[in-house]
């Protein structure tokens, strides 16, 4: 058994099953030992999608994202990954090769050592010249990952050195549950305190309570508080909850900016967010003045980085949640009314297809059990605030680190992290260029994800944005010649189809059914169509 072979089979025994990546000679002793274990190789066309499919695939399953890519330019090419999983706290492990023990400062081809580079972006990055040890350095790594908070591993090991005769032992499996820290329960004993003398509230949730659903609504309705998601955390409680107000921060929703900045209430409970830029409308006070701040976090350092918490609690959010609703007595019966629709009834203020009229209706469209998987651009604008997400839908994005093409280049990990829901891709041209021969990778593992690509020829946010800000655009350069992705599509033999108004829509739902492949659905628009918040819009004026 070689060292390649020792480490593949001691993350097998660690409950890894899928991995993404590119083969290259320097990694050919894992490669060849893909053939021989259980863990699925996805092989993608650039290894930004590696890391980006490791880290959707973590963020859905909640555990450890794997890829195998080349070092030098194999790691380089995934930096905008690695850093997305560093800014969402994913565990994801990269693995990466470097030159023979024989060649190295030689001037070897591809020589170049890249943990100097990723360690700014990881929480732990070593190139491993120690073969007696390096399955313990694997293992230190990989807890380090799986340690809250988490965040991305990167792990060097030379080429002759993997594929060298394995001695030794392979370690036992992490315990998982011996890397959780000590938290404050006394901190949260007095939010619970708190929280019970508060007679009206709101509930922030972040990212952080991801897969808690069923038990923040349940502590909403105890309490009668509403609820606002940020941007990050949009899915986590579906939009026709009857207290969800919807997104905050980015492009929120007007139901959400007329409760926190018109609405008298005694308490903000936080719920797993660092409260950047985008999820606080621009670190707006009217969240926390004049309220009982509780701010809950796994994360001990998010907490008065930005706001400064009464009580601040490091613990981790389900333990605290469900802490919350041992003690809380139901008080349903006193009920808030929440005006029904969420933004403002649409007025056509453009030309051609409207991305609001079609989030509205897409959902109506789609499975029931969709996950959508939304990209960086304008298109996204219009996603946060008219995307009303039903009981079993889902949503995946990446707005801290807003790297375009994200979404377009990770859908295959969402999709390998429950194979059994549906993934629709919502991305615009200009991403799509970007990543989008990924699509290409989904047709050869058959994978039947929806991509909807909004083409309107131009990088729409930026263009619009110089028009707000500087009042002309810039010089054509967020412009471009229209092309065809519906016959790019069909020429690399995946179906798609072009949709240039919204009665068209209802076409696809025959397609939709029983989808065994990708489809590509080109929505062609022509840009004209602004979406701005309004918080950020009155505030600007």
């Amino acid at each position: 058994m070689r060292i390649s072979d020792a480490i593949l089979k001691f993350l097998y025994n660690n409950g890894v099953t899928c991995s993404f990546g590119i083969p290259t000679a320097q990694m050919s002793a894992f490669n060849d030992g893909l053939n021989d274990c259980d863990i699925d190789y996805i092989v993608v066309k650039n290894e930004a999608a590696a890391t980006y499919s490791a880290g959707r695939y973590s963020d859905l399953t909640r555990d450890l994202g794997v890829c195998f890519v080349g070092g030098c330019v194999g790691v380089n090419n995934g930096i905008n990954g690695i850093a997305d999983a560093y800014r969402n706290k994913l565990p994801v492990v990269i693995f990466s090769s470097y030159v023979n023990n024989a060649t190295m400062n030689k001037n070897a081809l591809q020589e170049l050592i890249t943990t100097d580079i990723t360690l700014p972006i990881t929480k732990y990055s070593k190139t491993i010249f120690d073969k007696e040890n390096i399955l313990e350095e694997v293992k230190k790594a990989i807890e380090i990952a799986l340690t809250p908070p988490h965040g991305p591993v990167h792990i060097s090991i030379p080429a002759d050195i993997q594929a060298m005769p394995f001695e030794g032992d392979i370690p036992e499996s992490i315990n998982r549950e011996a890397l959780a820290p000590k938290y404050d329960m006394d901190s949260l004993n007095k939010a619970i305190d708190t929280i019970k003398s508060s007679k009206t509230g709101v509930i922030m949730v972040g990212r952080g309570a991801r897969g808690l659903s069923k038990e923040i609504k349940s502590l909403s309705k105890k309490l009668q508080w509403p609820i606002i998601t940020t941007p990050n955390a949009k899915g986590i409680i579906n939009g026709d909850f009857e207290l969800n107000l919807g997104n905050y921060g980015w492009c929120t929703t007007d139901r959400a900016s007329d409760y926190i900045n018109t609405t008298k209430f005694e308490c903000t409970l936080i719920l797993g967010t660092s409260l950047g830029q985008m999820s606080t409308v621009i670190y707006n006070k009217n969240l926390v003045e004049d309220k009982k701040v509780i701010h809950i976090d796994w994360d001990k350092t998010e907490l008065n980085k930005i706001f400064k918490a009464d009580i601040p609690v490091f613990c981790d959010l389900k333990l605290a949640i469900n802490k919350l609703n041992e003690s809380i007595i139901d008080t349903e019966n006193n009920k808030l009314y929440i005006k029904q629709e969420a933004n403002a009834p649409y007025v056509q203020n453009h030309t051609g297809l409207s991305l609001q009229l079609f989030m509205k209706k897409i959902t109506d469209i789609v499975p029931d059990n969709t996950c959508f998987v939304q990209d960086m651009g304008e298109n996204m604008n219009f996603s946060f605030r008219y995307l009303l997400l039903k009981e079993n839908m889902d949503f995946q994005t990446s707005l801290n680190y807003a790297c375009m093409g994200t979404a377009v280049g990770g859908a295959l990990g969402s999709y390998m992290a429950d194979p059994s829901k549906t993934y629709a891709v919502i991305v615009g041209d200009g991403s799509f260029f970007m990543n989008g021969m990924e699509i290409l990778t989904a047709k050869e593992h058959n994978m039947p994800i929806i991509y909807f690509v909004i083409n309107n020829a131009m990088l729409a946010l930026v263009e619009h944005g110089g028009r707000f800000v500087f009042g002309r655009s810039h010089k054509g350069a967020c412009t471009y010649e229209r092309i065809s992705i519906t016959d790019m599509s069909k020429a690399m033999g995946i179906d798609a189809v072009q949709i240039s108004n919204i009665e068209e829509l209802d076409i696809l739902k025959n397609k939709f059914e029983n989808l065994s492949k990708p489809l590509v659905v080109e929505l062609i628009t022509d840009g004209s169509e602004i979406c701005m918040d309004n918080s950020r819009w009155n505030k600007s004026k």
